[in-house]
C-alpha cells in the first residue's frame, strides 16, 4: 500500500505538519489511515532535527495512545481500529477520505451547527468518563460515512483526576513555537507537569473550529 503524509490546513489554506508526535499517514485511496509511532521517522523530521524527540518519549505516547483507544473503543467517537501493529508501533484504522480540518479550512461549506454540537458531546462525554483530551482540534477528528465524528490523537489524554505528565515527555513533542503553551502551565512539579491548566487554556484561546472557539461550543 503507498502513503502519503497526512497535513492540516492552516486557516488560510496552508499545509502543514498536523501534530509532533508520530507520523500520520493516509492511503493513496484516502481509505486508511496509519499512525506511526516508529521513533526514526521522516515526517517529525521534516522541518529540523529535534533531539528531545526520542524513542523513549514516543514509546511513552504510543502506549498512552493504545490505552486510551481501549478505553473509549465503546463510543460511538472511537476510531474504527483495522490493524495495531505493536512490534512495528503502527495503528491503521479507517479512514474517510478528510479530516474536519481539510474540509473547514479549503473553503467548502460545512454543517456548523452539527458539527459543534458533536464536538461538545464528545468533549462533555470524555470529561464525564474522567479524563482531559487536549487534542480537540478539526484535524484531530473526522467524518464517518454516516456524518458521525470520530476522533484520533488519542496519545493526549489525561486523568481528570491527575491530570500530569512527565515534562520531559512534553518538551519532547512541543515544537518551538508552542513553546508558550507549555510556559503557560507554570514550572514543573517534581518533574511533572500539570495539563489541566493547558486543557482549560486550548479550549478559551486555541482550539478553533471555524471561527468558533470552544467557549462558544
Amino acid at each position: 500500500m503507498n502513503w502519503q503524509p497526512y497535513l492540516k490546513l492552516s486557516p488560510e489554506g496552508h499545509p502543514s505538519m498536523a501534530q509532533q508526535t508520530y507520523e500520520p499517514l493516509i492511503s493513496n485511496d484516502g481509505e486508511v489511515f496509519c499512525k506511526n509511532y516508529n521513533w526514526d521517522n521522516a515526517y517529525q523530521r521534516m522541518y529540523e532535527e529535534r533531539p528531545l524527540y526520542t524513542p523513549e518519549v514516543v514509546e511513552w505516547f504510543f502506549q498512552n495512545e493504545l490505552k486510551y483507544i481501549e478505553f473509549f473503543k465503546n463510543k460511538p467517537y472511537a476510531p474504527e481500529i483495522l490493524d495495531i501493529d505493536i512490534t512495528n508501533k503502527k495503528i491503521y484504522l479507517k479512514w474517510y477520505g478528510k479530516s474536519c480540518n481539510q474540509i473547514i479550512y479549503s473553503g467548502n461549506p460545512w454543517p456548523e451547527k452539527d458539527w459543534l454540537l458533536q464536538i461538545k458531546n464528545i468533549m462533555v462525554d470524555q470529561y464525564k468518563e474522567g479524563i482531559y483530551k487536549l487534542t480537540m482540534y478539526p484535524h484531530c477528528h473526522y467524518i464517518d460515512s454516516t456524518g458521525n465524528m470520530r476522533a484520533i490523537d488519542w496519545y493526549g489524554c489525561v486523568p481528570v483526576n491527575n491530570p500530569v505528565i512527565a515534562e520531559q515527555n512534553m518538551k519532547g513533542i512541543i515544537h518551538e513555537t508552542a513553546q508558550f503553551r507549555l510556559d503557560e502551565t507554570g514550572p514543573a512539579v517534581n518533574g511533572l507537569i500539570n495539563l489541566e491548566i493547558m486543557f482549560k487554556q486550548g479550549l478559551a484561546e486555541y482550539v478553533t473550529w471555524g471561527d468558533h472557539k470552544m467557549t462558544e461550543v
